[in-house]
This record gives C-alpha cells, structure tokens and sequence, in this order.
C-alpha cells in the first residue's frame, strides 16, 4: 500500500527518529529524501555566500539521512536538494512523484511549549497536502505496527480516513480500535451505527474491529487510546478554498501522540480508488 515515502529534511537532528522509524515500520518501500534550500525567506537578503551555507547545509541534511537509510538496510534512496518556499516544494514534489505517505517530526513537548511544536513549515505542509502524512511527537519503538486507532466523528474528512485505515490495516495484518467521542447533545444510536459501518466494511478486507464510544473531551479520550494503540490514523478537517484547516483538536494530537499519527487529506488518492474496486 505504501510504496512511496517522501521525507524532508534539514540535518538538525529532529528527523533521524522519523528517518529510523519509516524505516523499520515500511522497510519495502522506496525513499524519497529532499532538503528545501528556502529562497523565499522574507526579510532576508539571499546573498552568494549565505546561499553557499545553505547548499552546504542541504548537503549535510541529505547525506546525514542517507547514512541511516543504509544503516536500517534501505537501498531505494532517491535524493535531491530543491529550491524555494519549503512548504509549496515539499507539497509539489510529492504529488508529481506520486508519493504515498511525507514523514515529519514535530517538536516533542520536552523541548518547547505546546504552541511552538509544529513550524510554520509543517503547518503549511498539511494545509496544502493531498498526501498523507505521518507526524512523530515522541521516539516510539512499536514496530511492527498491530494496533491502529482511528478516531470518527463521522463527517466526510473521517470518510477519506476509514478507508485509508481499513486498507493500511488489510495490507500490515493489523486490527482496527475505531472510536467516537461524544458531546453532550450526542445520540448514541447514530453513533453506533457509525462505528458498526466502519467494522462492516473492514469485514470485506478481513480486518478485525474494536468498537469504542466514550464521552467527554475529544482530545483526552484520543490520547488515552493511542496509548493502547501502535499508531493513530485520522481525517484532516474541511478544506477552506485549497487549505485545510487544522482544528485545535488535531494540532493537539499530532503535538502530544505517544504514538506515529497519520493524517489522511479528504481527497480521492489511488489508495481509496483500489479500495472501492474491490
């Protein structure tokens, strides 16, 4: 399912978990590794030898990667330094080489706020992404994956997000722990019937399904079951013209997971159309 992996570097060290654990949790795949040189930067004279440093920085970032690809046995590396805003480069060379998941690492909460976790850069890469993306907050070791969490709310973003999970789990012999959270105005019977479609259609795939309903607050329950779980997969919010918008409650989980999450854009992508021939 998962063939392609882009991963974006800049050699400050923050990526060598990422870079270690698409590794070990894809090891099939092929790897995608560029450094941005970012001649965008507002306020900021690119003269020849600050361009210089940058390139040489790339370099660094782009063989320092490379060195632990081949250290975890990976030998498709496809790698290239690219120029100019990080974020629209990063976007654009996924979808022109068709890749199928972009690896970032946003900050862990024992070196920065909250608030200050996830760059402009890594903001931006969501906001325009009709890739998935799988986001570390934490080191996490479980691999390989077992256990998949997939939060619903039951809206279309989470739709796009059902079947990315149902295939991820039928292609890495996982199970499924699919959970909803309610308000105070929920109607469980809706919700159940929610949560039992899922665990229909996974049932075409052979995908076992746990099914969990839990009220109070989203972000609380969500954390309490991705420690159960290997790895969170859910649904990035609605699109405002060609952005999405990244809602409180998953800037909080992408900043605070235990766990690898993956953020699945509401856009058909070739993983949902095999999936809907089947």
């Amino acid at each position: 399912m998962i063939h392609k992996i882009l991963i974006p570097t800049d050699g400050n060290g923050l990526e060598d978990h990422v870079i270690r654990y698409v590794a070990r949790a894809f090891p099939s795949a092929e790897f995608y590794v560029v450094s941005v040189i970012n001649t965008r930067e507002r306020g900021v004279q690119l003269t020849t030898l600050l361009y210089k440093e940058m390139k040489s920085s790339a370099e660094k970032a782009i063989e320092r990667a490379k060195n632990i690809l081949t250290e975890e046995g990976i030998e498709k590396v496809h790698h290239r330094i690219l120029e100019g805003l990080p974020s629209h480069i990063i976007n654009t060379y996924a979808r022109r080489r068709d890749i199928d998941l972009i690896a970032l690492r946003v900050y862990s909460r024992k070196f920065t706020v909250s608030a200050q976790r996830m760059g402009s850069t890594i903001r931006n890469v969501i906001k325009g992404s009709t890739v998935p993306i799988l986001i570390i907050a934490e080191e996490c070791e479980k691999i390989p994956v077992k256990k998949v969490l997939f939060p619903t709310d039951g809206t279309r973003k989470s739709e796009r997000a059902k079947n990315f999970a149902i295939l991820f789990a039928s292609s890495h012999n996982t199970e499924i722990e699919v959970l909803h959270v309610m308000g105070r105005d929920g109607h469980r019977h809706h919700v159940e019937e929610i949560l039992t479609n899922t665990e229909w259609k996974a049932s075409f795939l052979n995908v076992k399904v746990r099914k969990a309903i839990e009220e109070g607050d989203v972000v609380e329950h969500i954390l309490k079951h991705a420690s159960d779980n290997d790895m969170v997969i859910m649904g990035v919010g609605r699109k405002f013209l060609r952005w999405y918008h990244i809602g409180h409650v998953t800037q909080t989980i992408i900043t605070h997971s235990p766990v690898p999450v993956i953020l699945v854009p509401c856009i058909k992508k070739r993983w949902e159309q095999r999936m809907l021939r089947r």
